[in-house]
């Protein structure tokens, strides 16, 4: 959700040199405006703002590892095989789709035993519902079964379009200010001059978020680590116009 963050401000109002023209200041606290006897189409106002949004992510993936010790290497390998394939067919009733599961096994020697294993990687568009699976899954198989606590991240789209709003944000930010300003010194604010994304940064977890604090132990924890702040520091100059007195008839 965008939020607005109060940011410090310049303006400056810029013209041509009038040679003996008189002019006036007028002190904004730690900013300063100058407006000298200028014509209006040379009077402009810069400022500086900055747009920032959070959003947490959309995506999870969990690991599901199958176990099997056998003395005999077929053995470990059906008892592997026939929990797999429960486990794929609730994911596949689920709406897991083909491209988001993949499986690797692996077939070891511990002592004197064949240790089978393998790994169903599960990627989920639909947070609530990966974690919905993951516990039915940890409910209907054995301890030869365990389920990862889950990862989250963020699709592409979801990241381009946070960057977006981010700047956004900022562009008004930068707008209302002059707005602000200029109707403080009896002006109004025109068509934009230029505008330009000075600075972008992209923060991963909350920013109060302690530092030290490196293992995500619950879920929550993970999704709060997992939320990504865009934020987007913008240069603008608008045309400065002077008040239109409206005419009351």
């Amino acid at each position: 959700m965008a939020s607005y963050r109060p940011v410090k401000v310049f303006a400056e109002m810029q013209n041509r040199p009038v040679e003996k023209s008189p002019h006036k200041i007028i002190q904004f606290d730690d900013n300063r405006a100058t407006c000298d006897a200028v014509s209006p189409g040379d009077r402009h106002i810069r400022v500086t703002a900055v747009g920032e949004v959070s959003q947490p992510p959309d995506l999870s993936r969990f690991t599901v590892r199958v176990t099997s010790k056998k003395d005999n290497p077929q053995d470990a390998k059906n008892s592997v095989a026939r929990r797999l394939d429960y486990i794929v067919q609730t994911l596949q009733n689920h709406g897991i789709k083909e491209q988001d599961l993949h499986i690797h096994k692996h077939l070891s020697r511990s002592d004197s035993l064949y240790v089978m294993e393998t790994e169903v990687g599960v990627k989920f568009g639909d947070i609530k519902k990966s974690e919905s699976v993951g516990n039915l899954l940890v409910e209907k198989l054995d301890d030869t079964v365990t389920v990862s606590l889950p990862e989250f991240f963020h699709t592409s789209q979801s990241l381009e379009s946070l960057r977006k709003q981010a700047s956004l944000v900022a562009i008004h930010n930068a707008k209302q200010k002059a707005q602000e300003m200029a109707r403080f010194v009896h002006l109004s604010v025109g068509r934009p001059v230029y505008i330009i994304e000075e600075d972008s940064q992209e923060i991963e977890g909350h920013t109060d978020t302690n530092s030290d604090s490196v293992t995500m132990t619950t879920i929550q924890e993970r999704i709060s680590n997992a939320t990504i702040t865009v934020r987007s520091r913008v240069s603008a100059s608008f045309e400065l116009k002077p008040k239109v007195k409206k005419v009351l008839r």
